[in-house]
């Protein structure tokens, strides 16, 4: 059961994109945020003063593209690239990865279904659409990061991410944390993957409220089935407005 809380304007929220505000599609550019879910972010936003942040994997721009018109704070890359609530970035330089996206494209391009994603910092290996070759792709992925000690390798839904050491999404909640409109309030924090572990490690530190998104092992304190479940207990901390509605 997801927890009851009082005032929003007393907590700060972060939320997961993919598998938590947006269902997780077969392909990474097929993801979608839904015109109900825009205007509920708009919401929350408005009720916490500003306090919303999203935390993804994904670049920072391609987190734009999904929540436009909106242009919240936002993390991305698990952490490396972070735009603060005044709009201010921040992010340390970013490994060149191409020889490792080369080895990738070289021993996995021709496999229909497999996708190499390249972000600052980091690639990511899908095999949604291949199954079949979850084997095959960790022990390419598990050969080259073994050759380098300034990666570290994340194993999550149906992907293989590597990523540079440096940051992650825990590290970036506790910088976002430091700065107004988010300091001094009680963190909440969404997520769906293994990605997000660190993060609820860190709003649990801060004594907050840590909801794991679906299935699968979790440091985190509360559980939603699902992406809908999670909404409604979103929309549930809006009072209802009239002449706006969220759904």
């Amino acid at each position: 059961m997801l927890p009851r809380i009082g005032d929003l304007k007393g907590h700060a929220i972060f939320l997961d994109l993919d598998g938590t505000i947006a269902e997780i599609a077969e392909h990474p550019d097929d993801v979608c945020v839904r015109p109900t879910t825009l205007r509920l972010l708009e919401a929350l936003n408005d009720e916490s003063r500003g306090a919303l942040a999203v935390i993804s994997g994904r670049e920072l721009s391609a987190i734009d593209r999904l929540l436009y018109p909106l242009k919240l704070p936002a993390a991305g890359v698990h952490g490396l690239e972070r735009r603060d609530a005044a709009g201010v970035l921040h992010g340390s330089q970013t490994l060149e990865l191409h020889p490792i996206s080369f080895v990738f494209e070289k021993a996995l391009g021709d496999e229909t279904g497999v996708v190499i994603e390249r972000k600052p910092g980091a690639i990511a290996v899908h095999y949604r659409l291949r199954p079949d070759l979850e084997r095959r792709c960790c022990e390419i992925v598990e050969e080259v990061v073994g050759q380098r000690g300034d990666v570290r390798l994340i194993h999550g839904k149906m992907v293989f991410e590597i990523l540079q050491k440096g940051s992650d999404k825990g590290s970036v909640i506790n910088a976002f944390l430091q700065e107004p409109p988010f300091r001094g309030r009680v963190p909440i924090f969404a997520g769906d993957d293994v990605t997000d572990e660190a993060g609820f490690a860190a709003v649990n530190d801060q004594g907050g409220i840590s909801i794991k998104v679906g299935g699968r092992e979790t440091d985190a304190r509360f559980r939603a089935k699902d992406v809908q479940e999670l909404e409604s207990w979103l929309r549930d901390l809006v009072p209802d407005r009239q002449g706006e509605p969220l759904h």
